[in-house]
């Protein structure tokens, strides 16, 4: 017993082991002998190259700067006033099986590095005008903080469009029925997201030894996303509106991920404590993301509530709602 508790106190007060791999550095401690720090190396450096995740990261964030958008509704003769909340995500293959989606957590946890990101846009507030020449603008602005689950979130977006209406609304006497025309868009959103992952992995273990880790990465990501966006909708009975399109976004922007674990490793007789620290850095979202969208809304009068859902054809998602007037 007396060795044991000299074995735990020269372990944390010396760090007798480094490694350094893929911008990643390991500490730990050999007075288990070299089979632990083995253990030690095979559990826990494949989080430390997450390259993937770093970039799934980043790309959500770049879909969800979309939010509040007013894709639906262009067209319109003087203002609009609209807020909106926005998920996104980037997962490495799309299904309709949602139990595909819930291993996704799993599969980071057993393998280290998934293609795999999320992000959410709680609020944003944006405001267009009518210009001449059959031309809007429009700017938003929100900013979010929240925790849920495994992810704590902290982010801020700011932009503004510029469209064009190709083709003006179009009707008959009696406006049952509201083409809304064809507009073309483009414009500038900027958005800046840190999201910390922090969870305790299952415990593991390998050749007599055994941990449980608890893990915290820290992703940082700003974007930079330039859409080009070709819409229309219509709006049916004088309530149910519906829009649709296609465009692309250019993106822009860094990424930088920092991984830190500290927790214990055991033989069943001799305990030694491990500290890890790794650090990442990527080049922000995919340059160019292809995209398709659509979504159903309700007019009531000026008042209008809007879905907006855009699939991107590297696997990637955005979904939202929208609230706000259209005058």
């Amino acid at each position: 017993m007396k060795q044991r508790y000299i074995v735990l106190m020269a372990m944390a007060a010396l760090i007798v082991f480094s490694v350094r791999d893929a911008r990643a550095w390991l500490y730990g401690t050999s007075s288990l002998g070299p089979a632990a720090q083995t253990f030690i190396n095979e559990t826990l450096l494949p989080y430390q190259r997450q390259a993937k995740l770093v970039k799934g990261f980043a790309n959500a964030s770049a879909y969800s700067s979309a939010v509040a958008t007013q894709r639906g509704y262009q067209g319109f003769d003087k203002f609009s006033i609209t807020v909106g909340t926005m998920g996104a995500a980037q997962v490495p293959a799309t299904t309709t099986n949602l139990g595909y989606y819930k291993g996704l957590i799993n599969q980071l946890r057993k393998q280290g590095d998934v293609y795999l990101g999320v992000a959410w846009n709680a609020w944003t507030l944006n405001v267009g005008v009518k210009l001449p020449a059959d031309l809007t603008i429009s700017a938003k602005f929100g900013m979010l903080k929240y925790s849920y689950m495994y992810f704590d979130f902290d982010g801020i977006n700011a932009g503004g469009m510029l469209n064009y209406q190709i083709i003006s609304p179009k009707a008959p006497p009696v406006k049952f029925v509201l083409w809304r025309g064809l507009s073309i868009g483009t414009g500038l959103n900027w958005q800046r997201n840190r999201t910390m992952v922090h969870y305790k992995a299952n415990p593991v273990s390998s050749g007599g030894y055994l941990a449980q880790p608890e893990l915290r990465i820290f992703i940082k990501t700003e974007s930079y996303v330039i859409p080009l966006e070709l819409s229309t909708a219509v709006r049916l009975f004088w309530v149910l509106n519906i829009h649709a399109g296609l465009g692309i976004d250019f993106a822009f922007g860094s990424s930088r991920m920092n991984y830190s674990s500290m927790g214990a490793v055991t033989d069943g007789s001799l305990v030694g404590l491990y500290s890890v620290y790794g650090r990442q850095s990527g080049t922000g979202p995919t340059k160019f993301l292809p995209k398709i969208f659509c979504g159903p809304g309700l007019n009531f009068g000026p008042v209008i509530i809007d879905i907006p859902f855009t699939y991107y054809f590297n696997n990637g998602f955005n979904v939202g709602v929208t609230f706000g007037i259209v005058w």
